[in-house]
């Protein structure tokens, strides 16, 4: 046991450093001797679980990381799908499933509604962290130290009403209104959208939207935060981080 929680505070600890460590950088992350961080560094790398080069300085994730990885996000679609689609149903307007991917909010999975006047982007979309509903959740799920190192500088203006100050932004995100996340045209004129973070989906920042056309939003957003939430504590009772004594609705 000793063994396997060395090995994985040596895991965390790169990747909280997407660029690398050094051997000696490890040791004195994870508390561990050199000598032991040289042993289990060594065996994690003839495991595809860290990678070395002698062309880029220190020790980073392997592509066996990454593999697991995409597993582990494709398995946790196939696990919200069912409520992405309840929510479609419930408010007749686009709803994705985001994961946190660097400086953006990745589409991993969307359903779409009939109606001719919708919101469609595409899965595998990545969309900016400061001016959409979902990025704004992502970064709610970080520290403000995190969260300002998430954002591209200077950030980007869009429309006119993206806020482009980082003291502005962060203060937003730690203060939502009525706990949702708004985007009310800060990335696309004519767009809006609400978001929820997800919280205990095995290891990784989710986030769970709806987007509609500015047309509808100003009479219908209570509603569809309405409905989000539900959905939302759904999806956490389903992975055993919702409210107490409660089931997903059926």
């Amino acid at each position: 046991m000793r063994l396997i929680s060395r090995a994985a505070a040596i895991l965390r600890a790169i990747a909280d450093h997407p660029t690398g460590l050094s051997l000696g950088q490890i040791a004195k992350e994870t508390g561990l001797s050199r000598a032991t961080v040289q042993r289990l560094v060594d065996a994690l790398e003839v495991e595809g679980l860290l990678a070395k080069s002698d062309l880029v300085p220190g020790v980073r994730l392997g592509v066996e990381i990454a593999r697991i990885a995409a597993s582990v996000h494709r398995d946790v679609a196939l696990l919200v799908r069912p409520i992405l689609e309840r929510l479609n149903a419930e408010v007749g307007e686009t709803v994705d499933l985001t994961m946190l991917q660097g400086g953006s909010a990745l589409v991993v999975d969307q359903v779409q509604p009939a109606r001719a006047l919708r919101v469609v982007s595409h899965i595998g979309t990545p969309l900016p962290l400061h001016c959409t509903a979902s990025g704004k959740a992502h970064l709610s799920q970080m520290s403000g130290q995190e969260a300002s190192s998430h954002l591209v500088h200077p950030l980007t203006r869009y429309t006119d009403k993206t806020i482009t100050s980082h003291q502005e932004l962060l203060a937003a995100v730690a203060n939502p209104a009525d706990d949702c996340f708004v985007d009310d045209e800060e990335f696309a004129s004519g767009v809006c959208a609400l978001a929820l973070p997800v919280r205990g989906l095995v290891s990784g920042n989710y986030v769970l939207s709806v987007s509609l056309p500015k047309q509808r939003f100003d009479d219908s957003c209570g509603t569809v935060a309405d409905a989000l939430r539900r959905c939302r504590d759904a999806v956490e009772r389903m992975a055993g981080t919702g409210p107490a004594g409660h089931r997903p609705a059926k």
